[in-house]
């Protein structure tokens, strides 16, 4: 709804921002009270809505376009490669962040959420300053981007061999879907399919 509209870089720069000043705040609450929690329930709850802002700032940010980024950056032939080690990367580190941070809390306390929050912020530098913006790319296009120009133009003359040898465009066009010889399907970059006449003037009739 959003991702689309605003960007991604700006949906993940705002959302590590956000997360980072949690942790940090987490972090002041934790040094000023947590030797006296019974007298300071005030400052209790302040840190338990803290956890759930973060929770929400993740929720738009991170959470889903993180996964947006690693499906649309790679191309069609690495892909399922990309997106599996993205997604072993992910769940790799959460369990190495779910492992230490029991032991972090209890030696580092406060620093814990610190030492989060500027990872959190390095996370925000490496967008801003590395990650290129990537909203309404083509695939052409993520090439130029990422180095690897002309990738993309033989991935989809591939498909169109490869559909050519299957005999889809044939029965595309026997169908009545496809009109023109031109007319090809390539890989997740479909080509809005061109109707005849005959289907106008259905179509028309029909209205």
């Amino acid at each position: 709804m959003y991702v689309d509209s605003w960007g991604r870089k700006p949906t993940l720069v705002a959302g590590a921002i956000g997360m980072a000043a949690c942790h940090y705040i987490i972090a002041a609450i934790v040094a000023s009270f947590s030797d006296d929690w019974p007298n300071h329930q005030g400052a209790g709850w302040a840190a338990v809505v803290m956890v759930w802002l973060f929770v929400i700032q993740f929720g738009y940010s991170w959470g889903p376009c993180a996964w947006i980024v690693v499906a649309e950056i790679w191309p069609m032939s690495n892909r399922p490669y990309g997106i599996a080690l993205g997604a072993s990367s992910n769940w790799m580190n959460n369990f190495i962040v779910g492992q230490v941070t029991p032991d972090m809390l209890e030696h580092m306390k406060y620093g814990t959420y610190i030492f989060f929050g500027t990872f959190t912020i390095l996370g925000a530098a490496f967008i801003f300053f590395f990650f290129p913006e990537t909203k309404g790319l083509t695939l052409e296009e993520m090439d130029t981007l990422f180095g690897s120009i002309g990738m993309a133009e033989r991935e989809q003359e591939r498909w169109r061999e490869v559909h050519a040898e299957v005999g889809l465009p044939e029965l595309l066009r026997q169908a009545g879907v496809y009109n023109s010889d031109d007319d090809h399907i390539a890989g997740d970059h479909m080509e809005k399919p061109v109707l005849d006449e005959k289907h106008h003037e259905e179509e028309k009739a029909t209205a």
